[in-house]
């Protein structure tokens, strides 16, 4: 028996979340340290949402290293460098994506024109 219990709160959710940095897929688990992005080191925490079935993403590029067809997340005064997103659904039902933001965004004084990788990539693909 484990000396700390720990449940699986969002089982599946790392299947379906892609990195808004680099738009990779693969994350690494560090041990009481948290969740980062195999390619970029972006880290995501998950936390739930008031009331709905699903979780909330905030991605932090606080330790965010260089990479190829990445783009940092914009950096504030007030909330640093992060991002977050909400998915719906259950791991039996599968998430669906409901809303994402930098928190640039909710800045007055920034011009926030960054997107996460899943938009460049479509957006590249258009042209």
């Amino acid at each position: 028996m484990a000396i700390v219990e720990t449940e699986d709160r969002y089982p599946g959710a790392f299947d379906i979340i892609e990195c808004p940095v680099c738009g990779s897929e693969e994350w690494t688990h560090l041990l009481y340290q948290g969740v980062f992005c195999a390619r970029c080191n972006t880290q995501c925490t998950l936390r739930e949402p008031a009331g709905d079935q699903g979780f909330i993403a905030e991605f932090d590029s606080k330790y965010t290293w260089s990479v190829d067809h990445g783009e940092a997340i914009p950096e504030t005064d007030e909330y640093g460098a992060r991002a977050s997103g909400k998915w719906l659904g259950t791991e039996a039902d599968g998430y669906e994506r409901y809303w994402f933001s930098a928190y640039a965004d909710h800045v007055d004084e920034h011009d926030c024109e960054w997107e996460p990788a899943w938009d460049r990539e479509t957006k590249n693909e258009d042209d």
